[in-house]
């Protein structure tokens, strides 16, 4: 029973801290985070420690979900096209608990193994969609599954409106970035990014 309550406990806390992060950016403080949980500031401190510490269980969860979301996907879907677009509306659709802007890592934070580990497990699952569409000749050539994890960013901005609009807009413009990632379209500039600029710009480090 204590298990569940814990379990119970954190998600309202990630959730609460997501939502909160997203709308006001990391000088939210921790009060307005325990409030939008229902918790006390004490019980979220005696958890987590300090807000960086957080910030990364907020992301952390987020992997999880985008693991959960591709490897679903994959699984039941029989055309690799529908699986890759699935994974892709899933994610962004309201309340996914990852289509709204992550919050920062403190420049000073040291990542921990259980983060970096399921930070590569995400670039794996999301390549096994990419390579799959590719391999069927309905996803174009040059896109890799690094183009995939940064269109996440670009369709996840924090916009000062509601969750509900900020779905509806993620997914018209998801709508118009599928149509350019159809096999047979014009070449694409520059080359993708390569793991390495990848993980540097999806840490998001604030300074």
């Amino acid at each position: 029973m204590a298990t569940a309550t814990t379990a119970r406990h954190d998600d309202a806390v990630i959730r609460a801290a997501r939502e909160v992060f997203a709308e006001h950016g990391m000088a939210a403080p921790m009060a307005e985070v325990a409030k939008r949980a229902g918790v006390g500031v004490a019980s979220i401190y005696r958890r987590y420690p300090s807000k960086s510490e957080l910030v990364e269980q907020v992301r952390i969860a987020a992997f999880r979900l985008v693991i959960d979301e591709a490897e679903a996907a994959r699984a039941e879907e029989g055309d690799p096209w529908r699986a890759l677009s699935r994974f892709m509306h899933r994610c962004l659709r309201e309340g996914s608990g990852i289509g709204t802007a992550l919050p920062q890592l403190e420049e000073r934070h040291t990542s921990s193994v259980e983060f970096r580990d399921l930070q590569e497990r995400v670039a794996e699952v999301i390549e096994a969609l990419v390579d799959d569409a590719k391999r069927a000749g309905e996803l174009r050539a040059d896109v890799d599954g690094t183009d995939v994890l940064l269109l996440f960013k670009h369709l996840n901005p924090s916009l000062p409106t509601t969750e509900s609009r900020r779905a509806e807009l993620r997914a018209r413009y998801l709508g118009l970035v599928l149509g350019g990632l159809r096999a047979g379209g014009a070449a694409l500039r520059g080359p993708a990014p390569d793991t390495a600029e990848w993980r540097a710009l999806c840490d998001d480090r604030a300074g």
